[in-house]
């Protein structure tokens, strides 16, 4: 069998480009097998909408006939990955398409009605993807493939859920022989800019067991992870066949098995490896002791990015981080001790939210030992708690998904709108910015020709914008 697995270009907001690990892994399970031909197609990679179009329209034309397409999609790639699908069934109709990743599996319904669809992968992807392809090899039973959608009779057909994968250690590595690992060097780091532009992603753990109300399920509640001894394999195969030299640790809650982590540290860091990590994500703020602060930096640690959201604890309950904001500024102060820079993640515009509370976190914010911060707009993405409450109390703004450029809706709350919305975070920048000799710590990035088109892309996206832009979510 012919299998090409697509992640399509981003339309929609300034996406972070990074591999796709999500089609890697699936390519290593399929590829493992050593009976079907499969590739990847990233069409992200691609300049423009019009040139990633005619990139799918060339390999579909080409000499190779592929039976099963599999395209990957969060919410905001939702709408390009439907345009590439629509493009590949008018090319073949004969070829089967199937969608997968975050947004696929909380919009189950909505995504297999579509006529371009005929199957989708809920959750993790490996065991289904595999069974999907064995089914369609044996005649096309795809009842007892758990986890599958597809129609029968004009019917959606969603079969039950599939158990965790439990033993991730049995999971081939991503296939990154697939990948045109050298073309993600050239581009803007993925995360944090990087001390190496030889980068990657790596996941060592699925799952988060906390429940916040703005987050996606897509892993699960429950916490999994690699043995320490599993993620140095990979990291040695990463640095010594593709060189390697910073990698971006993605999991859900790298830190939940503090054990584990210092394992990890103390493994990388035996291996005399000259490696850099910085942890964009997934990061617990009360699953830190100064040990494993050490650690990190001593195995290369230089970047730390921790979710705080609110500095309201009526707000923390609400959205059930229930974070403990007295443990925040001792945590801190072991980053900056240890050298490690600190992000921390904010958001505001909660729709029980009032400006008080959000002045609050601003305050807060200030105060804190923290290199940088984001100020995010909130957003209720699909399948989340917060868009079941915002969608149950009427709060969504019917103006904001035009006004974004995509299908991506905002909050309307009786306590502000959207313009007093950018002006809080205008605000909150400037007040974080301006305090504790922060911009002037700032200048070297804005002079260093890695890192300063980022910023001065901030820069113009929350000052000098007219009006700011809802697409503009994350910074």
């Amino acid at each position: 069998m012919n299998i090409l697995l697509v992640r399509a270009k981003p339309t929609f907001m300034d996406m972070i480009l990074g591999i796709p690990i999500g089609l890697a892994m699936i390519g290593a399970v399929v590829d493992r097998l050593k009976q079907h031909h499969v590739e990847i197609l990233d069409l992200a990679l691609e300049r423009s909408t019009e040139a990633a179009e005619q990139k799918l329209r060339d390999k579909m034309a080409g000499g190779r006939r592929y039976d099963l397409v599999g395209l990957t999609c969060m919410t905001v790639e939702y709408e390009p990955a439907c345009r590439a699908a629509q493009l590949i069934k008018a090319i073949d109709p004969s070829v089967r398409t199937v969608f997968g990743g975050q947004h696929p599996t909380i919009r189950t319904e909505e995504v297999i009605k579509n006529d371009f669809c005929d199957f989708v992968v809920i959750g993790e992807g490996e065991e289904t993807f595999l069974d999907l392809v064995v089914a369609l090899e044996r005649g096309g039973n795809f009842t007892s493939v758990f986890g599958l959608a597809f129609t029968a009779n004009g019917q959606a057909q969603i079969n039950p859920p599939r158990p965790s994968i439990m033993d991730l250690d049995a999971l081939p590595f991503p296939a990154y022989h697939l990948l045109d690992v050298e073309a993600y060097f050239r581009l803007e780091a993925a995360r944090y800019t990087p001390k190496n532009k030889r980068c990657l992603q790596i996941f060592t753990s699925r799952g988060c067991p906390w429940r916040c109300t703005y987050c996606h399920d897509l892993f699960g509640k429950k916490f999994r992870a690699r043995t320490a001894e599993n993620v140095l394999e990979e990291i040695r195969l990463l640095y010594h066949q593709y060189g390697i030299r910073e990698l971006m640790v993605e999991d859900d809650i790298f830190n939940l098995d503090m054990e584990r982590a210092k394992k990890i540290c103390d493994l990388i860091i035996a291996s005399e490896m000259k490696l850099y990590l910085q942890f964009g994500n997934g990061l617990r703020l009360e699953r830190f002791d100064e040990e494993l602060v050490r650690k990190l930096a001593q195995a290369g640690t230089h970047h730390i990015a921790i979710a705080i959201e609110s500095a309201s604890p009526r707000i923390q309950k609400l959205i059930k981080k229930n974070l403990r904001l007295d443990k925040t500024m001792e945590v801190f102060s072991w980053l900056r001790k240890h050298k490690i820079n600190s992000l921390g993640f904010f958001m505001i515009g909660f729709p029980f939210e009032t400006k008080e509370e959000i002045e609050q976190t601003i305050q807060y914010a200030r105060q804190t030992d923290l290199d940088e911060a984001l100020f995010s707009i909130v957003v209720p993405y699909s399948g989340t708690e917060l868009n079941q409450y915002v969608q149950e109390q009427g709060l969504f703004d019917p103006d904001s998904a035009s006004r974004g450029g995509g299908s991506i809706a905002l909050i309307k709350s009786p306590n502000f709108d959207f313009s007093t919305l950018k002006k809080l975070q205008r605000k909150a920048y400037f007040t974080f910015f301006s305090s504790k000799f922060r911009f002037i710590r700032m200048l070297p990035k804005l002079f260093n020709i890695h890192s300063a088109w980022k910023y001065l892309r901030a820069i113009e996206r929350n000052f000098l914008a007219y009006g700011g832009d809802a697409s503009s979510r994350i910074n």
